[in-house]
Protein backbone atom coordinates (compact mmCIF):
# COMPACT_ATOMS: atom_id res chain seq x y z
CA UNK A 1 0.00 0.00 0.00
CA UNK A 2 1.54 3.16 -1.21
CA UNK A 3 0.66 6.16 1.17
CA UNK A 4 3.26 8.79 -0.39
CA UNK A 5 4.68 10.05 -3.30
CA UNK A 6 5.99 13.14 -5.50
CA UNK A 7 3.58 14.96 -7.55
CA UNK A 8 5.64 16.56 -10.93
CA UNK A 9 8.24 19.19 -10.73
CA UNK A 10 7.04 22.21 -12.25
CA UNK A 11 9.84 24.55 -14.95
CA UNK A 12 9.24 27.94 -15.25
CA UNK A 13 11.28 29.44 -18.66
CA UNK A 14 11.19 32.99 -19.06
CA UNK A 15 12.69 33.50 -23.21
CA UNK A 16 12.22 36.37 -25.28
CA UNK A 17 11.20 33.62 -28.09
CA UNK A 18 7.94 31.45 -26.57
CA UNK A 19 6.63 30.05 -29.46
CA UNK A 20 10.55 28.36 -30.71
CA UNK A 21 10.40 27.13 -26.72
CA UNK A 22 7.11 25.78 -26.84
CA UNK A 23 8.03 23.81 -30.23
CA UNK A 24 11.27 22.54 -28.60
CA UNK A 25 9.34 21.14 -25.73
CA UNK A 26 6.20 19.66 -27.99
CA UNK A 27 8.24 18.35 -30.83
CA UNK A 28 11.71 17.04 -29.33
CA UNK A 29 10.75 16.33 -26.03
CA UNK A 30 7.52 15.24 -26.81
CA UNK A 31 5.30 17.44 -24.88
CA UNK A 32 1.93 18.11 -24.42
CA UNK A 33 0.27 21.34 -24.33
CA UNK A 34 -2.66 22.34 -22.99
CA UNK A 35 -4.67 23.81 -20.08
CA UNK A 36 -3.31 23.84 -16.27
CA UNK A 37 -6.31 22.57 -15.12
CA UNK A 38 -5.67 19.47 -17.69
CA UNK A 39 -1.94 19.19 -17.25
CA UNK A 40 -2.12 19.39 -13.49
CA UNK A 41 -4.45 16.50 -13.76
CA UNK A 42 -2.81 14.29 -16.07
CA UNK A 43 0.68 14.29 -14.40
CA UNK A 44 2.61 11.92 -12.70
CA UNK A 45 5.47 12.05 -10.35
CA UNK A 46 8.13 11.42 -13.56
CA UNK A 47 6.20 14.23 -15.49
CA UNK A 48 7.04 18.31 -15.43
CA UNK A 49 4.92 20.88 -16.14
CA UNK A 50 6.66 23.56 -17.74
CA UNK A 51 5.45 27.17 -18.26
CA UNK A 52 7.21 29.28 -20.95
CA UNK A 53 6.37 32.74 -19.78
CA UNK A 54 8.17 36.48 -21.60
CA UNK A 55 11.51 37.40 -20.50
CA UNK A 56 10.82 40.64 -18.53
CA UNK A 57 8.93 39.81 -15.30
CA UNK A 58 10.52 39.43 -11.98
CA UNK A 59 8.62 36.85 -10.52
CA UNK A 60 6.72 34.28 -12.59
CA UNK A 61 3.29 32.94 -11.82
CA UNK A 62 0.98 30.63 -13.53
CA UNK A 63 -1.35 33.43 -15.26
CA UNK A 64 2.56 34.41 -17.08
CA UNK A 65 2.74 31.07 -18.53
CA UNK A 66 2.01 31.90 -22.47
CA UNK A 67 2.55 28.02 -23.32
CA UNK A 68 1.93 25.25 -20.44
CA UNK A 69 3.76 21.84 -21.31
CA UNK A 70 3.24 18.57 -19.58
CA UNK A 71 6.15 15.98 -20.17
CA UNK A 72 6.08 12.71 -19.22
CA UNK A 73 10.15 12.82 -17.85
CA UNK A 74 11.80 14.21 -15.07
CA UNK A 75 12.95 17.25 -14.48
CA UNK A 76 16.57 16.65 -14.61
CA UNK A 77 15.96 15.10 -18.08
CA UNK A 78 14.01 18.39 -19.61
CA UNK A 79 16.66 20.80 -18.23
CA UNK A 80 19.68 18.30 -19.57
CA UNK A 81 18.45 18.10 -22.71
CA UNK A 82 17.60 21.97 -23.19
CA UNK A 83 21.01 22.79 -22.22
CA UNK A 84 22.88 20.45 -24.69
CA UNK A 85 20.74 22.19 -27.40
CA UNK A 86 21.20 25.51 -29.15
CA UNK A 87 18.08 26.53 -28.24
CA UNK A 88 18.91 26.99 -24.58
CA UNK A 89 20.46 30.73 -26.06
CA UNK A 90 17.38 31.88 -26.38
CA UNK A 91 16.98 31.01 -22.80
CA UNK A 92 16.99 34.34 -20.28
CA UNK A 93 16.28 32.34 -17.01
CA UNK A 94 15.29 28.92 -16.08
CA UNK A 95 13.33 28.88 -12.27
CA UNK A 96 12.23 25.48 -10.25
CA UNK A 97 8.83 25.81 -8.41
CA UNK A 98 8.10 24.62 -5.26
CA UNK A 99 8.22 20.54 -5.06
CA UNK A 100 4.96 18.61 -4.75
CA UNK A 101 3.77 15.09 -2.69
CA UNK A 102 0.79 13.85 -2.35
CA UNK A 103 -0.31 12.26 0.70
CA UNK A 104 -2.98 9.36 1.05
CA UNK A 105 -4.78 9.79 4.08
CA UNK A 106 -8.73 7.75 4.86
CA UNK A 107 -11.48 10.00 3.29
CA UNK A 108 -13.06 13.12 5.39
CA UNK A 109 -9.90 12.72 7.86
CA UNK A 110 -9.54 16.23 8.69
CA UNK A 111 -7.38 15.76 12.04
CA UNK A 112 -4.69 14.29 10.03
CA UNK A 113 -4.33 17.16 7.82
CA UNK A 114 -4.61 19.70 10.80
CA UNK A 115 -2.05 17.81 12.46
CA UNK A 116 0.50 18.07 9.56
CA UNK A 117 -0.63 21.78 9.42
CA UNK A 118 0.56 22.06 12.76
CA UNK A 119 3.86 20.35 12.68
CA UNK A 120 5.21 21.16 9.29
CA UNK A 121 3.59 25.27 9.33
CA UNK A 122 1.58 24.69 6.70
CA UNK A 123 -0.48 27.11 4.91
CA UNK A 124 -4.30 26.36 3.43
CA UNK A 125 -3.65 27.64 -0.21
CA UNK A 126 -5.53 27.07 -3.75
CA UNK A 127 -3.11 25.48 -6.10
CA UNK A 128 -2.57 28.36 -8.36
CA UNK A 129 -1.77 30.55 -5.19
CA UNK A 130 0.84 27.23 -3.73
CA UNK A 131 2.61 27.70 -6.97
CA UNK A 132 2.85 31.24 -7.31
CA UNK A 133 3.60 31.26 -3.36
CA UNK A 134 6.53 28.96 -3.45
CA UNK A 135 10.08 28.63 -4.06
CA UNK A 136 11.97 25.97 -5.07
CA UNK A 137 12.96 25.09 -1.48
CA UNK A 138 9.23 24.79 -0.81
CA UNK A 139 6.84 22.04 -0.85
CA UNK A 140 3.15 21.72 -1.44
CA UNK A 141 1.26 18.79 -0.07
CA UNK A 142 -1.86 17.29 -1.29
CA UNK A 143 -4.34 14.94 0.77
CA UNK A 144 -6.12 12.49 -1.14
CA UNK A 145 -8.36 9.56 0.08
CA UNK A 146 -7.69 7.74 -3.38
CA UNK A 147 -5.13 5.26 -4.62
CA UNK A 148 -2.06 6.61 -5.70
CA UNK A 149 -0.65 4.24 -8.23
CA UNK A 150 -2.53 6.75 -11.43
CA UNK A 151 -2.95 10.22 -11.87
CA UNK A 152 -4.84 11.95 -8.54
CA UNK A 153 -7.03 14.77 -10.40
CA UNK A 154 -8.34 17.63 -8.46
CA UNK A 155 -12.01 16.03 -7.90
CA UNK A 156 -9.82 13.62 -5.98
CA UNK A 157 -8.05 16.35 -3.66
CA UNK A 158 -9.94 16.29 0.03
CA UNK A 159 -9.05 19.97 0.56
CA UNK A 160 -6.73 22.74 -0.21
CA UNK A 161 -3.30 21.65 -0.60
CA UNK A 162 -0.72 23.01 2.43
CA UNK A 163 2.69 24.98 1.39
CA UNK A 164 5.59 24.43 3.62
CA UNK A 165 8.36 26.04 3.78
CA UNK A 166 10.69 23.63 3.73
CA UNK A 167 12.29 21.07 0.86
CA UNK A 168 10.64 18.58 -1.00
CA UNK A 169 13.11 15.62 0.53
CA UNK A 170 12.88 16.93 3.61
CA UNK A 171 9.38 16.64 3.85
CA UNK A 172 9.47 13.22 2.06
CA UNK A 173 12.12 11.64 4.18
CA UNK A 174 10.16 12.61 7.53
CA UNK A 175 6.81 11.50 5.99
CA UNK A 176 7.82 8.36 5.01
CA UNK A 177 8.71 7.54 8.51
CA UNK A 178 5.96 9.25 10.46
CA UNK A 179 3.12 9.27 7.92
CA UNK A 180 1.96 5.93 8.83
CA UNK A 181 1.65 6.97 12.76
CA UNK A 182 -0.11 9.94 11.46
CA UNK A 183 -2.74 8.34 9.17
CA UNK A 184 -3.76 5.60 12.35
CA UNK A 185 -4.19 9.23 14.59
CA UNK A 186 -6.64 10.37 11.94
CA UNK A 187 -8.41 7.22 11.91
CA UNK A 188 -11.96 6.57 14.40
CA UNK A 189 -10.80 4.85 17.23
CA UNK A 190 -7.31 4.97 16.08
CA UNK A 191 -7.72 0.96 14.35
CA UNK A 192 -6.36 -0.83 11.49
CA UNK A 193 -8.33 -3.71 10.48
CA UNK A 194 -7.20 -7.50 9.73
CA UNK A 195 -9.10 -9.64 7.88
CA UNK A 196 -9.50 -12.62 6.35
CA UNK A 197 -10.48 -13.49 3.21
CA UNK A 198 -11.16 -17.05 1.88
CA UNK A 199 -11.13 -18.48 -1.50
CA UNK A 200 -13.56 -20.88 -2.86
CA UNK A 201 -13.86 -22.66 -6.14
CA UNK A 202 -15.58 -25.75 -6.95
CA UNK A 203 -13.74 -25.80 -10.70
CA UNK A 204 -10.17 -25.75 -8.87
CA UNK A 205 -9.03 -22.29 -10.30
CA UNK A 206 -7.68 -20.38 -7.72
CA UNK A 207 -4.67 -19.40 -9.05
CA UNK A 208 -6.89 -17.33 -11.36
CA UNK A 209 -8.85 -15.93 -8.58
CA UNK A 210 -6.21 -15.41 -6.26
CA UNK A 211 -4.48 -13.18 -9.03
CA UNK A 212 -7.74 -11.43 -9.87
CA UNK A 213 -7.94 -10.10 -6.09
CA UNK A 214 -4.64 -9.33 -6.01
CA UNK A 215 -4.98 -7.01 -9.13
CA UNK A 216 -7.80 -5.42 -7.49
CA UNK A 217 -6.08 -5.10 -3.93
CA UNK A 218 -3.19 -3.77 -6.05
CA UNK A 219 -5.09 -1.00 -8.36
CA UNK A 220 -6.73 -0.32 -5.31
CA UNK A 221 -4.14 -0.39 -2.73
CA UNK A 222 -6.58 -1.62 -0.21
CA UNK A 223 -3.89 -2.98 2.28
CA UNK A 224 -0.94 -5.24 2.99
CA UNK A 225 -1.22 -9.24 2.55
CA UNK A 226 0.30 -10.50 6.17
CA UNK A 227 -0.45 -14.12 5.32
CA UNK A 228 -1.88 -17.05 3.14
CA UNK A 229 -2.43 -20.19 2.64
CA UNK A 230 -4.42 -23.39 2.72
CA UNK A 231 -7.16 -23.82 5.50
CA UNK A 232 -9.87 -25.61 5.94
CA UNK A 233 -13.86 -24.17 6.69
CA UNK A 234 -16.08 -26.00 8.63
CA UNK A 235 -19.26 -24.62 6.99
CA UNK A 236 -21.34 -27.33 8.40
CA UNK A 237 -21.46 -29.71 11.16
CA UNK A 238 -18.76 -32.44 10.87
CA UNK A 239 -18.25 -31.50 6.71
CA UNK A 240 -15.24 -29.24 6.03
CA UNK A 241 -14.08 -27.55 2.79
CA UNK A 242 -11.03 -26.37 1.28
CA UNK A 243 -10.58 -23.33 0.85
CA UNK A 244 -7.20 -20.24 0.17
CA UNK A 245 -6.94 -17.84 2.93
CA UNK A 246 -5.56 -14.60 2.14
CA UNK A 247 -4.86 -11.99 5.37
CA UNK A 248 -5.42 -8.54 5.37
CA UNK A 249 -4.16 -5.54 7.04
CA UNK A 250 -6.38 -2.65 6.24
CA UNK A 251 -7.87 0.85 7.36
CA UNK A 252 -10.51 0.57 4.83
CA UNK A 253 -13.52 -1.10 7.22
CA UNK A 254 -14.99 -4.28 6.27
CA UNK A 255 -17.69 -3.65 4.84
CA UNK A 256 -15.98 -1.46 2.17
CA UNK A 257 -13.95 -4.72 1.35
CA UNK A 258 -16.80 -6.87 1.18
CA UNK A 259 -18.37 -4.47 -1.50
CA UNK A 260 -14.90 -5.36 -3.79
CA UNK A 261 -14.98 -8.90 -3.29
CA UNK A 262 -18.57 -8.67 -4.35
CA UNK A 263 -18.11 -7.08 -7.25
CA UNK A 264 -14.88 -9.67 -8.07
CA UNK A 265 -17.09 -12.64 -7.70
CA UNK A 266 -19.67 -11.79 -10.70
CA UNK A 267 -19.22 -11.39 -14.30
CA UNK A 268 -20.34 -9.00 -16.29
CA UNK A 269 -23.77 -11.12 -17.41
CA UNK A 270 -24.05 -11.93 -13.69
CA UNK A 271 -22.63 -15.45 -13.67
CA UNK A 272 -21.27 -16.23 -10.26
CA UNK A 273 -17.70 -16.99 -10.68
CA UNK A 274 -16.32 -17.62 -7.25
CA UNK A 275 -16.95 -17.00 -3.49
CA UNK A 276 -14.98 -14.91 -1.59
CA UNK A 277 -16.47 -15.03 2.12
CA UNK A 278 -14.79 -12.20 4.29
CA UNK A 279 -14.35 -12.63 8.58
CA UNK A 280 -13.65 -10.11 10.45
CA UNK A 281 -13.12 -10.68 14.54
CA UNK A 282 -14.01 -14.40 13.40
CA UNK A 283 -17.72 -13.31 12.40
CA UNK A 284 -18.52 -13.80 8.64
CA UNK A 285 -19.28 -10.51 7.16
CA UNK A 286 -22.62 -11.22 5.29
CA UNK A 287 -24.55 -9.73 2.38
CA UNK A 288 -26.91 -7.79 4.81
CA UNK A 289 -24.15 -5.80 6.67
CA UNK A 290 -23.76 -3.61 3.36
CA UNK A 291 -26.63 -4.17 1.77
CA UNK A 292 -30.19 -2.99 3.95
CA UNK A 293 -32.20 -3.11 1.56
CA UNK A 294 -30.87 -5.97 -0.56
CA UNK A 295 -34.52 -7.91 -0.55
CA UNK A 296 -35.40 -4.78 -3.68
CA UNK A 297 -33.03 -6.40 -5.90
CA UNK A 298 -31.59 -9.85 -6.54
CA UNK A 299 -27.80 -10.69 -5.31
CA UNK A 300 -27.36 -11.31 -9.12
CA UNK A 301 -28.50 -7.70 -9.29
CA UNK A 302 -26.36 -6.07 -6.55
CA UNK A 303 -23.21 -8.22 -7.85
CA UNK A 304 -23.19 -6.59 -11.16
CA UNK A 305 -23.63 -2.91 -10.23
CA UNK A 306 -20.69 -3.46 -7.81
CA UNK A 307 -18.69 -5.37 -9.93
CA UNK A 308 -19.42 -2.08 -12.26
CA UNK A 309 -18.83 0.51 -9.34
CA UNK A 310 -15.22 -1.51 -9.08
CA UNK A 311 -13.99 -1.09 -12.74
CA UNK A 312 -14.84 2.74 -12.34
CA UNK A 313 -12.25 2.31 -9.70
CA UNK A 314 -9.58 0.76 -11.81
CA UNK A 315 -7.22 2.49 -14.22
CA UNK A 316 -7.15 0.78 -18.19
CA UNK A 317 -4.25 -1.20 -17.12
CA UNK A 318 -5.91 -3.06 -14.16
CA UNK A 319 -9.29 -3.48 -16.49
CA UNK A 320 -7.21 -5.35 -19.03
CA UNK A 321 -5.45 -7.40 -16.43
CA UNK A 322 -8.75 -8.74 -15.22
CA UNK A 323 -10.39 -8.87 -18.25
CA UNK A 324 -7.32 -11.35 -19.50
CA UNK A 325 -7.82 -13.36 -16.35
CA UNK A 326 -11.46 -13.69 -16.85
CA UNK A 327 -11.01 -15.43 -20.01
CA UNK A 328 -8.54 -17.58 -18.43
CA UNK A 329 -11.78 -19.05 -16.16
CA UNK A 330 -13.65 -19.72 -19.70
CA UNK A 331 -10.80 -22.02 -20.84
Amino acid sequence: MIFLRMGPRLLFIRTKNELEIRNFFVKVQKGKEGSFQDAFEEASEDSTLVFITAENLKKTRVEDAKHIILINRPASFCLSRLINSHISEIVERVDMGPSTLIMRIPGGQSKVSEEIEKIYEGKNLSIREAIDQGEDMDTILFLTDQALSKSVGNKAILKSPLLIPKSGHEIYKTLRNEGILLITRGLENRKWYELRINIYDFEGKYTIHYDRLSEAFKQLEVGMVLEEGWTKDHALALFSVVAYQVKLFTFFPPEDVKKILIGLEYSESGRRMVDFDLYYRNKKVAWGDIERDRKRKSKVDQGIRMRKELFSRLNSEGITKLGELEEKLKN
